[in-house]
């Protein structure tokens, strides 16, 4: 007879959203069910609901980390002074992210449709969170003369959505390495592609 490992509430709530991620990565959320990851897990589906009260909410806690630790790297990489440094710094940063993160960030641009009007809007916080880093920081480069006039929330929405797609085409085995594609995509996105 198998014996289930007891384990600390902490650690075992980390091993059901951990295994959350690989599942809604690997079939979607609407493909994920509570009884496949229980059984990947090693445990009955009713334990589920003593760490989430549903799917959504596991979903929901996948986001919010994703964004909440994007949003701390972001706005880290924002407070260097020289503005245009900090824009490159914070698209590196988000690139690098993706590269480490690989199937949380799938789960973030494809599965948040699946979340209800109240998780969505409490979702909407830490990207709203992320959009006004990087406006803020494309203010300051206008000011400082470092770029022209630009929009700014169209200009971040524009970053966001290149750096977004990354994990849709990005392939670890490609010809370029991720350091060096974090820069020739910055230097698209910072310079464009006028000679």
């Amino acid at each position: 007879m198998e014996v289930r490992q007891r384990l600390a509430p902490q650690v075992r709530r980390r091993q059901i959203l951990d295994t959350a991620v690989h599942m809604f990565y690997e079939s979607g959320y609407d493909g994920a069910s509570l009884r496949n990851l229980s059984s990947r897990v090693g445990i009955n589906k009713a334990t589920i609901y003593h760490y989430f009260p549903s799917k959504e909410d596991i979903l929901f806690h996948i986001i919010e980390e994703v964004g909440q630790s994007l949003l701390a790297g972001l706005v880290a990489a924002s407070k260097n002074e020289d503005a245009f440094q900090a824009l490159k710094e914070m698209v590196h940063f988000q690139i690098l992210y993706i590269r480490d993160n690989l199937e949380h960030i799938k789960v973030l641009v494809e599965d948040q449709k699946s979340l209800g009007p109240n998780l969505a809007g409490r979702s909407r916080i830490v990207q709203s969170d992320i959009l006004r880093a990087y406006e803020g920081t494309l203010q300051r480069c206008i000011n400082d003369g470092k770029i022209r006039k630009v929009h700014c929330t169209t200009a971040a929405f524009a970053i966001l959505g290149q750096i977004n797609w990354l994990y849709h085409w990005y392939k670890p085995e490609g010809p370029l390495p991720i350091e060096e594609l974090a820069v020739e995509v910055a230097s698209i996105l910072l310079y464009g592609l006028a000679s």
